[in-house]
């Protein structure tokens, strides 16, 4: 059904309008076409419509009574509008799971914590990264919103390396392993001062989750990706499905509680006093539960 007809049918709503189904996707860096990342962003993004709503720039996907996309339009905070073309004759609805938001909360009784000190019984994957993988805290799957994990997910990434995505196998929860080892090794890095035995280690900050229908802009949130630049949604090299979306962490959210790192130059030093993710990022975390496979990311303005 056009615009056109929907603003005079208002009073008079057809059998046709009457079966409409919306979805409401948060953000809008997708082009409708048959491409992976098209259908990874859907998957991703679909939320509930007072989640979209609240987000600066939504698309709100209009299907027919036979179940294909019919409209797809993009409307941000401003009330402005821009009709969508899409490049498929017919894309069709699909029964999704509605990603919620839920916001990380400080909580000294919280299961889930950011930063700490690496578990005696969890292994950094051997690595030749200057400075190596930095331990980033833990995310519970007794916490709300984690239940869809098979196990407590110790967070690990070479934040300090110039990095596109690093891949972690954790079939082994406590020992895992990079799948994309050769890469990460010659990965080259902005610091300087970083040498093979440099290490950097952070305070702890306990947490818990909060639902909410929009994310608050703390230090951390779950549910749905609120994208620095393009979406970038990773697909599981072993089995090809979209990854679940674990958690969005913001630079500076604790300090650091030991370091043994050097700086020479003064413009670097701000930059090993907090967690820090490429001078002010935000670090994306995907995860898929069947192949226990984690991917890693960073994204800043």
């Amino acid at each position: 059904m056009s615009i056109f007809n929907k603003i005079f049918n208002k009073s008079n709503p057809t059998k046709e309008q009457e079966t409409e189904k919306k979805q409401y996707l948060f953000g809008w860096e997708v082009n409708f076409d048959d491409s992976k990342h098209c259908q990874s962003f859907i998957e991703t993004q679909i939320t509930t419509e007072k989640s979209a709503k609240n987000a600066y720039c939504y698309i709100e996907m209009i299907f027919n009574e036979n179940n294909f996309l019919e409209e797809a339009i993009k409307r941000d905070e401003d009330g402005n509008e821009e009709l969508l073309s899409f490049d498929l004759d017919r894309i069709p609805y699909k029964d999704l799971r509605i990603n919620e938001i839920y916001n990380f909360i400080e909580d000294k009784n919280g299961l889930n914590y950011i930063g700490g000190k690496i578990p005696q019984d969890f292994k950094i994957p051997v690595n030749k990264c200057p400075g190596s993988f930095q331990y980033l805290g833990l995310i519970s799957h007794n916490s709300l919103g984690f239940e869809w994990l098979p196990f407590d997910i110790n967070l690990i990434s070479p934040i300090y390396m110039d990095m596109d995505k690093v891949w972690l196998d954790y079939s082994s929860s406590k020992e895992p392993q990079i799948i994309n080892l050769d890469e990460i090794n010659s990965l080259t890095t902005a610091y300087d001062d970083l040498v093979a035995d440099s290490f950097v280690a952070y305070c702890k900050k306990p947490f818990s989750t909060v639902l909410s229908s929009e994310i608050e802009y703390g230090f951390g949130a779950t549910g749905i990706p609120n994208w620095i630049q393009f979406s970038d949604i990773p697909r599981c090299p072993k089995s090809g499905k979209t990854m679940r979306f674990l958690c969005q962490l913001q630079s500076d959210i604790v300090n650091t509680a030991e370091t043994n790192v050097v700086n020479k130059d003064e413009w670097y030093k701000s930059y090993f006093e907090k967690m820090d993710f490429w001078g002010g990022g935000d670090l994306y975390v995907f995860f898929e539960p069947e192949t226990k496979t984690a991917c890693y990311m960073i994204q800043n303005t």
